[in-house]
């Protein structure tokens, strides 16, 4: 099965990458109570997570995640 990611959840992804998929999901998981009432972020939390169960390990090592990683803001 071809598990595809809406940017968004690329983006996701890389906010909450561990060396692995289940920790990344565990991750992900342990940071819901966090989120509150925000509704479109509970929804992006979830369909990424269940996108995530699905993926393989290989698969997950394979994701290039740099594009969406945060760059880190410069000193002015």
């Amino acid at each position: 099965m071809m598990v595809r990611f809406e940017e968004n959840e690329y983006f996701l992804i890389a906010m909450f990458q561990k060396e692995s998929r289940q920790a990344t999901i565990e991750e992900m998981h342990n940071a819901i109570p966090y989120i509150g009432r925000d509704e479109e972020m509970l929804a992006l939390m979830n369909s990424t997570l269940e996108k995530l169960w699905c993926l393989t390990e290989e698969a997950f090592l394979e994701l290039d995640l740099e594009l969406y990683k945060e760059e880190p803001m410069e000193d002015e």
